[in-house]
């Protein structure tokens, strides 16, 4: 399993769905998390996840079936990860 952030919103889903595959996850933080509220998005993996400290600071809530993490959570995640992306 790949953990791929997302930091900014103004992504390419297509371009990142060729990086992803089915059991990867994908944690949006900082800006990525406006991403969060979408319910347009096909994501190209089934586990989304979003940082809890970047909602609050954002005041958003997110779309249903994408998880919240906090930063602990995030640790371990990236620690059970056979590989850790940031895409920008």
């Amino acid at each position: 399993m790949k953990l791929i952030s997302l930091i900014n919103s103004g992504i390419n889903i297509v371009e990142l769905a060729t990086f992803c595959d089915n059991d990867d996850t994908v944690l949006l933080r900082q800006d990525a998390v406006y991403l969060a509220r979408r319910n347009d998005i096909h994501w190209p993996c089934t586990n989304i996840t979003v940082l809890k400290s970047d909602l609050e600071v954002r005041k958003i809530s997110p779309a249903t079936g994408i998880t919240i993490i906090d930063d602990a959570q995030w640790v371990e995640l990236a620690a059970r990860a056979t590989q850790v992306m940031l895409w920008r």
